[in-house]
């Protein structure tokens, strides 16, 4: 399972053309056309092979039929990505993945339920990289998975047939009530850290997501190093022309990363965002309240 682009043995790229709004220290970013970079390096291998296990899903008792989808109802469909809604998709924010995940390899129909009509289209690529999704579920040959799209909590349900799937013993937990985050490796803590928050008015959403993507963007003085969740803003749509995506990323100065601070995103020590580098793409982030 690939690292997401800011991996332990190096930074991939950074975005190439990618727009993303983040709920980001006093604004929300609008990150435009960003220039594509390298960054300690580069490599898409997972780097602790031996702790990710890569498999095939097993073969399953029984099947339910995969429904025949044109290309012209597939065009008409929402991408399920950090920008997008996906309505009528079902909502799990309390279900949890234990750090398993599933690769899409290439563009692939998402349902609301096995066997029904699509709702949307999953891309391969998020933020310019491979996508790898939690998987909160399974029946028959069919995956749940959580998706990267609004509402927040929005899931779909995937073909499993010949799709690789992966675990990770990376977890990250939030606690706002206590202004941290803890991040943990097969059970043992790898780090502890004092965070800041969104505002009173802004608020950190709480519930079961996953980290999505990590990127570079130099022309952010208060964090170049961005890492993307698959969760956004309850309080704002849109800032600045991007969705609100919540986000990991450090700050200049002690005071702007504790306590109540930001828009939403969680805003961390330059310790944490080493740590981040080792995380996977889909490790499963729990944020309390």
């Amino acid at each position: 399972m690939p690292a997401h682009r800011l991996n332990g043995r190096g930074l991939a790229r950074s975005i190439g053309t990618t727009v993303l709004g983040v709920a980001c220290g006093f604004l929300l970013i609008a990150l435009g056309v960003v220039l594509a970079i390298k960054f300690f390096g580069g490599g898409s291998s997972h780097p602790e092979a031996a702790q990710t296990r890569l498999s095939a899903p097993a073969p399953a008792a029984r099947h339910i039929a995969i429904p025949s989808v044109s290309v012209a109802t597939l065009a008409k469909l929402p991408r399920a990505t950090t920008m997008t809604t996906v309505k009528g998709a079902p909502v799990n924010e309390s279900a949890p993945s234990g750090g398993e995940v599933v690769q899409i390899q290439t563009n692939i129909a998402g349902f609301a339920k096995p066997g029904a009509n699509p709702i949307t289209v999953i891309p391969s690529k998020q933020i310019g990289d491979q996508t790898w999704l939690p998987i909160i579920g399974r029946d028959a040959n069919w995956i749940h998975v959580r998706l990267p799209s609004r509402p927040d909590g929005a899931t779909a349900w995937i073909p499993g047939d010949g799709l690789r799937t992966a675990r990770t013993d990376w977890a990250v937990k939030i606690a706002l009530k206590q202004g941290t985050m803890t991040v943990t490796k097969g059970g043992k803590i790898m780090g502890e850290w004092t965070v800041g928050q969104g505002q009173s008015a802004t608020p950190t959403p709480t519930g079961q997501t996953f980290l999505l993507a990590g990127f570079v963007d130099p022309t952010q003085t208060f964090s170049p190093v961005i890492y993307a969740l698959g969760t956004h803003s309850r309080t704002l749509d849109t800032f600045g022309g991007g969705p609100g995506t919540v986000a990991v990323h450090g700050w200049p100065t002690k005071a702007g990363r504790e306590g109540k601070v930001s828009h939403g995103c969680v805003r961390v020590p330059a310790g944490a965002l080493s740590t981040f580098k080792k995380l996977p793409s889909g490790t499963p982030i729990d944020i309390t309240a």
